[in-house]
């Protein structure tokens, strides 16, 4: 294995580290979410009475593993492989 292959490796392996990382700091979710549901504060008396607090719908995107991060990490992996192997073709050419 040539430096150019080892350089092709590690940024790659950074690059998913950096999208797991981002994909684990967003939820952590399996699927993609548009939204979330959100409790609205109870007020005293609506405590006192036993009521359940009314829960409001909030648009909000929130990153999931499958249509995105893995599409992104499929694509890393597929360049950083197609590289790995442009690379390791060449060293066996400039070796005869």
């Amino acid at each position: 294995m040539n430096s150019k292959q080892k350089y092709v490796i590690i940024s790659a392996l950074i690059l998913l580290a950096a999208v797991l990382f981002w994909w684990l700091a967003s939820g952590g979710d399996i699927l993609s979410k548009d939204g979330i549901w959100v409790e609205q504060e109870v007020s005293e008396l609506d405590k006192a009475l036993g009521l359940e607090p009314q829960k409001v719908y909030q648009e909000k995107f929130i990153l999931g593993l499958l249509p995105h991060t893995a599409v992104f990490s499929g694509a890393v992996v597929l360049v950083s492989a197609i590289l790995f192997f442009i690379f390791k073709s060449k060293k066996t050419k400039e070796n005869k």
